[in-house]
């Protein structure tokens, strides 16, 4: 079996550039298709009143939607200059367990999702949980966990993660 189209999550985590480079070596041994996909955790409609409705302004994800644009537009050239031909990038506000472990992949027919071991910080990950785990759980394909360098060599998960507070 191989793969043809292979999602990488991107947080701009140690782990997520880990995740994706073992995602470059797979897509070009299976001639795969690559997705790139960053989701900032949001709202998708913005609401908070009683009836759902509110005033939030949904320019407040700009910033980040545009940096992580930047950084996404950066991995496509690399793995374009890896030899991958088709990339696809994509920066959605939304529910990051959700995106990258069921509606991203169902929409677009997903067959295996790289994702880095963890990316958040403790208070992070008490506050949402673990989006690898999520994944392992609720994806509709293959999911690959990634806690090792390019080299297979064991990383220090806590010492490459953002800092603990």
């Amino acid at each position: 079996m191989t793969y043809q189209k292979i999602l990488v999550g991107i947080d701009g985590s140690k782990q997520a550039d880990m995740a994706f480079d073992k995602a470059v070596e797979t897509a070009k041994l299976n001639k795969a298709q690559l997705f790139l996909l960053s989701v900032i955790n949001g709202e998708k409609v913005p609401s908070g009143g009683p009836n759902g409705y509110s005033l939030v302004d949904r320019s407040i994800y700009q910033p980040a939607i545009d940096t992580m644009e930047k950084r996404l537009d950066e991995y496509k050239k690399t793995a374009e200059s890896a030899g991958i031909t088709d990339v696809v990038t994509e920066v959605k506000v939304g529910n990051a367990k959700l995106e990258l472990a069921e509606d991203y992949p169902r929409k677009n027919d997903i067959d295996l999702i790289v994702i880095g071991a963890t990316g958040l910080n403790m208070i992070g990950r008490l506050i949402v949980g673990s989006t690898a785990a999520y994944t392992i759980r609720e994806a509709p394909c293959d999911v690959t966990v990634v806690k090792t360098d390019k080299n297979n060599k064991k990383v220090d998960v806590k010492k490459n993660s953002y800092l603990e507070i």
